[in-house]
């Protein structure tokens, strides 16, 4: 096909318009794509702030009437009951300031019900030898605490699959938290999510914790340059098929 424009000729050859055509749909597709996980990140974190702005709720008497897990995550919530401290669960792999430790999970038993709700009390520096687990405030009796309902913590690629470690008759040490393992480990029925102690409640440990982000300006930044590629891939296509006349002689 011969399209001729002022003093040059268009004369694209039929296997590089299909290529380009097959690579410029992929290209402006992943960029829609991208578009559609800002709005999505976006109206995420609109919920989420929505929800950290949201009255305090009392997590013993949503647990009580079988409240949702999408209904509490983010919510800040008081509780009153017992930790159950003859379980610690230490999650491995935890820096803080260039130390390594551990955040510890302890069950916490609501009161006036059987429900327990795992709790993520901080974090703790680990001993050099790692045969000997760390020193736990242990608390008696009935205490108050407030929180923020979370998931459980997801875990970046793990090179083994490790069994949870029995450090002592107390402690269990953990390469992820996965709540059916650990209720099968501490035979106590929890809660399908996690309680994240605040930091200016008591009975926890080192809390400095992170806020997400809406993530929004990192897909639009993705979405600009696959956009980008789709352009420079038209310019390359419409230079290397426009010809001058005298070039087809």
């Amino acid at each position: 096909m011969k399209l001729k424009i002022g003093n040059r000729y268009f004369c694209p050859k039929l296997l590089t318009s299909l290529l380009t055509l097959v690579f410029l749909c992929l290209f402006v597709s992943l960029g829609l794509w991208q578009l559609d996980r800002a709005e999505y990140k976006s109206n995420l974190y609109s919920d989420f702030q929505d929800r950290q702005a949201s009255p305090a709720i009392n997590l013993d008497q949503a647990a009580n009437n079988k409240a949702d897990k999408k209904e509490l995550v983010w919510r800040h919530v008081n509780a009153s009951g017992e930790f159950l401290e003859q379980y610690q669960i230490l999650l491995d792999n935890q820096v803080y300031d260039t130390y390594a430790g551990y955040f510890i999970y302890t069950p916490f038993k609501l009161a006036n019900s059987n429900n327990v709700v795992l709790v993520n009390r901080g974090w703790l520096k680990a001993n050099a030898d790692r045969a000997v687990s760390p020193a736990f405030e242990l608390t008696n009796g009935e205490v108050k605490i407030t929180g923020v309902v979370k998931e459980t913590p997801k875990t970046g690629l793990l090179l083994k699959e490790l069994p949870p470690e029995k450090v002592n008759e107390t402690t269990y040490r953990v390469q992820k938290l996965e709540i059916e393992e650990l209720s099968a480990l501490t035979k106590v029925d929890l809660l399908p999510y996690i309680l994240r102690l605040e930091p200016e409640s008591e009975h926890g440990y080192t809390r400095k914790w992170r806020l997400p982000g809406s993530d929004e300006s990192k897909h639009h930044g993705y979405a600009f340059q696959w956009f980008a590629f789709a352009v420079a891939l038209m310019v390359i296509y419409l230079l290397l098929n426009f010809k001058k006349i005298d070039e087809l002689d």
